[in-house]
């Protein structure tokens, strides 16, 4: 625990360092006078995710809460699968919190429920931890996305008797984040997202076997743009990816996805939709649907 505790000041103090060092502008979106306006005005909101930082449903984006800007999250994913028999919901509170213009940092707790075939293996306790950070290192241009880096760390607080357990010891996600916003048609947008994670599960402890030592990748992408005149209900459309996953945790393992959205903001709230349709590859799994929400507050 000491050592997860060290990891994370050390990363966190090297990002508000190169933050203060490199920052520009306040949003990333627009260079020039009236950014504020301007983004309020077509973006309208920039809400946090299932994951616990700002971006679509699933995926990241390099563009952060502004400095001072608190998000309180709540999301959900729920599967009801026939083969293997099993249902499970992942529901999460979050909790970001936007440092300067370029760092947000952020905590997800998760609660989990699972039935396996019958109520008598109905199962209900608490997931895994989040520390999440990211860091904006770079702002959009006039041809160049935003890019960002992030780090999430995993802290194995499940209960492990029922089989909620992702780690034993500990979990890191290195992220790498591109995101792109631009203007058209005067009062309208079109975002382009794609975030690259690396994920090492129980890699730092070599004394012990851990049964969820693992590496694996995970490809996000994604589109949004809005369909009503105030821009405030926009469409999404996200294509997921897990591969590499040689573990199967909370009845996952690899598969790819698409899943369109819809989303509701106003300037301080998100109400966001979805459905997964995944593809998966894990022997003994057909292919399912898997309903996602998110429901925000920032201010």
């Amino acid at each position: 625990m000491r050592t997860s505790v060290a990891v994370v000041l050390i990363f966190f103090t090297f990002m508000v360092f190169c933050d203060t060092a490199f920052s520009m502008d306040r949003y990333g979106y627009y260079s020039g006078p009236g950014d504020e306006q301007d983004y309020r005005f077509i973006v309208v909101n920039r809400p946090v995710n299932v994951q616990g930082l700002t971006g679509l449903i699933i995926t990241n984006s390099a563009f952060t809460q502004p400095a001072g800007h608190i998000a309180i999250g709540i999301s959900a994913l729920g599967e009801n699968s026939n083969v293997p028999n099993f249902s499970i919901v992942q529901g999460a509170a979050t909790l970001t919190v936007g440092l300067t213009d370029r760092v947000e940092v952020g905590v997800k707790g998760k609660m989990i429920a699972t039935n396996i075939g019958s109520s008598a293996t109905r199962e209900i306790g608490k997931g895994d931890s989040d520390f999440l950070i990211k860091w904006r290192f770079s702002s959009q241009g006039e041809i160049m996305p935003a890019l960002a880096f992030g780090l999430a760390w995993t802290f194995p607080t499940a209960d492990t008797s029922k089989g909620f357990s992702e780690v034993e010891y500990e979990g890191i996600k290195l992220m790498l984040i591109a995101s792109s916003e631009k203007r058209i048609l005067d009062d309208s947008f079109i975002g382009v997202y794609f975030e690259g994670q690396v994920v090492l599960n129980d890699q730092l402890h070599r004394t012990g076997a851990s049964p969820f030592a693992d590496k694996y990748g995970v490809l996000n992408a994604g589109l949004l743009f809005p369909i009503s005149d105030n821009n405030r209900l926009q469409a999404v459309f996200e294509y997921n990816r897990v591969f590499k996953k040689d573990i199967v945790t909370l009845y996952e393992q690899n598969y790819s996805a698409v899943t369109p959205g819809l989303r509701y903001v106003t300037e301080h709230f998100n109400l966001s939709v979805g459905v997964q349709f995944l593809n998966k590859e894990q022997t003994g799994y057909k292919n399912d649907t898997r309903g996602v929400g998110t429901l925000s507050l920032s201010f």
